[in-house]
Parts: C-alpha cells; sequence; structure tokens
C-alpha cells in the first residue's frame, strides 16, 4: 500500500433551478454540456449521486465499488456496518435562494424515509455583497404559528437571517431551520443522507413551469421550534512555527471537520499510527501537496481521498478541510 494516496474522484453535479455557473467558472469543475450546476457531489456514496473513482487501478469504480474491493473495514465501524461512508462532500453555487428547509434527525429519517438523519455544516467558499444565510428562528415559535406563516408566506419573518463573508463556517443541527441565500458558494460537510423537508419556496416554479413540491407536514414534524439560532462554528487555532494554523469547525459522531491554514513546508500530521483514510478539501488558494506519487497541484475546489500513514507535506499557501471519520 503506497504510504500517502491520494485518490481523485469525479463529482456527480445536479442542476436544480436555484445554481449556477461558479463550480465550473471558479472551481474549474468539467462539467460537460452542464449550463447550470447547482451541487457537485464530491466524495458521496449516497446511491442519489455516488462520485466515481477518476483515475488508477479502480477508476471507472463508483466510490462504492472501491470500498467494496478494499474492504469496508477502511471507512471505519460504520462503513463496515453499513457499506456506505457517514459523510458526504458537496460544493453549492446558490446563484438564487435555496427553499426554507429542515432535514430530519436519525430516528424519523430512519422510519419514515429508509436513510439517515443529516446534520451538516457549511464553510463559506465564496460570498457576494449583501450575501446571506438564514439559520435558526429569531425567536421562540411553535408548530401552529409556523404552519400559518408558510400558509401566509411570511415565515421569513421569524428565521434568524445572518450576514455572511468568505471564511465563515456553521454548523446546522437536525431540525435546524434553515435556508442558503444567493451568492454563496459553500463546501458542505453532511451525513450520507438526502432528506431534504421544504417548508418554503417563496412561490417559485420548478422546471417543468409548476410550483414544487413542498414538504410541509414533515418538516412541522421535524423543527426544533425553540432554536432561536445557531451562531458561526470554531475559532481561532494556534499557531505553531513550522506546523499549520489549525481550526476544528465540527465534532460530531459521523464526522470532524479541521481547517488548515498550509505554507510552504508545512506539515499535514497523519491520525495515527495506524493508516487511515481522510478527505481533504482545498478551499481556498493554491499549492502542491507531495503524496506518494510525487507532487500534485491543488486548487480552490480540488478534493481527494487521502490514504494517510504518514505526515504529508505541502507548498504554497492554501487553506484545506480535512475531514476524519
Amino acid at each position: 500500500m503506497a504510504q500517502n494516496e491520494l485518490i481523485a474522484l469525479i463529482p456527480a453535479f445536479k442542476d436544480y433551478i436555484w445554481g449556477g455557473t461558479k463550480i465550473r467558472d471558479l472551481l474549474n469543475k468539467d462539467t460537460g454540456n452542464m449550463q447550470r450546476i447547482a451541487e457537485s457531489w464530491e466524495i458521496s456514496t449516497h446511491p442519489d449521486g455516488e462520485s466515481t473513482v477518476a483515475d488508477g487501478p479502480y477508476a471507472g469504480k463508483t466510490l462504492s465499488e472501491y470500498f467494496s474491493a478494499i474492504g469496508w473495514e477502511w471507512a471505519g465501524a460504520y462503513g463496515a456496518s453499513r457499506k456506505r461512508l457517514p459523510f458526504m462532500v458537496k460544493f453549492i453555487d446558490a446563484h438564487s435562494n435555496l427553499s426554507v428547509q429542515v432535514h430530519p434527525a436519525e430516528e424519523y429519517a430512519r422510519l419514515h424515509e429508509n436513510d439517515s438523519g443529516k446534520n451538516e455544516m457549511w464553510y463559506i467558499m465564496d460570498a457576494e455583497e449583501d450575501a446571506f444565510i438564514y439559520l435558526g428562528f429569531n425567536r421562540g415559535t411553535d408548530r401552529a404559528e409556523v404552519a400559518r406563516r408558510v400558509a401566509e408566506n411570511t415565515v421569513e419573518e421569524i428565521l434568524n437571517k445572518i450576514p455572511v463573508r468568505k471564511g465563515d463556517s456553521f454548523y446546522i443541527p437536525a431540525g435546524t431551520v434553515h435556508a442558503i441565500g444567493a451568492g454563496c458558494l459553500i463546501c458542505e460537510i453532511q451525513q450520507t443522507s438526502n432528506v431534504t423537508y421544504r417548508l418554503y419556496d417563496y412561490g417559485r416554479l420548478g422546471a417543468d413551469g409548476k410550483p414544487r413540491a413542498l414538504h410541509v407536514e414533515k418538516a412541522l414534524d421535524v423543527l426544533d421550534y425553540h432554536r432561536k439560532s445557531v451562531g458561526r462554528s470554531g475559532g481561532n487555532g494556534p499557531y505553531r512555527i513550522g506546523a499549520p494554523s489549525e481550526n476544528t469547525l465540527a465534532a460530531t459522531e459521523w464526522f470532524t471537520v479541521i481547517k488548515f491554514d498550509m505554507r510552504d513546508g508545512e506539515i499535514l500530521p497523519a491520525r495515527g499510527d495506524a493508516p487511515a483514510f481522510r478527505a481533504l478539501l482545498v478551499v481556498d488558494g493554491a499549492g502542491e501537496v507531495i503524496g506518494s506519487d510525487g507532487p500534485e497541484r491543488l486548487t480552490a475546489g480540488s478534493s481527494r481521498l487521502l490514504r494517510q500513514s504518514a505526515p504529508i507535506s505541502f507548498c504554497g499557501r492554501l487553506s484545506v478541510l480535512v475531514v476524519d471519520f
């Protein structure tokens, strides 16, 4: 086994109506003939959009097929028992507002959707002037009021509106009402799930010319009505000479996300003595990472699975999210 193996993946693209062109133009993704790209599922074992191994002996295999070939025990206890990764990674380009929505927790999702719950975190890779997100309610509320406001098209009045800027990060627990506003380019790390309950969609029409489906009753079932707000996550990590600036953005039972600001010659330490997989996501800057096959250039929007058994060095100046699971 290579000491530090970097595995490039081909994402699954989604062309939802609110998407734009930044995934192609800013993140340099080859989207083929697709003109509007809302989401790029970079690292995914979900059947609704699996990523595919780009090169090497497993080229063309889905990520699930890759782990089946090498052994699901490499994906930890969760992967060994569920035959899927516990997390997935997306890039999201909001050319217009996403719906006001909520995701269920584990028990409700399993009972009603035969899928996992969805806790997630966002890292703002780029934000236009006046970009914002909705995250939580701006005061306590209840099922009856939210239902009434959805019917009256006034639910935005009780949402917590947060201006965002490049470099912000947020953790969104299951049950938290939320929406991504226009002008945000986001890296999302989430549980492996595709369950979303739309509560409100601004009255817009889908690609078929009809109003997009809402899931009001299920959304009302799972909403946390007492969550007044959810603030920015993470803080300023310690900076050590010869080591990268390190900042834990999220730590959950499904994934841990750590941001490293890498400079020339700095080292990303291995997780421990035994080889382990982790995800490597470049959210800003450019540089080279020195893997077993030599240097590989990475830029904002690059994502890799890293099978790491030794410290790995970087050249250049780049910000990297590392996902451990």
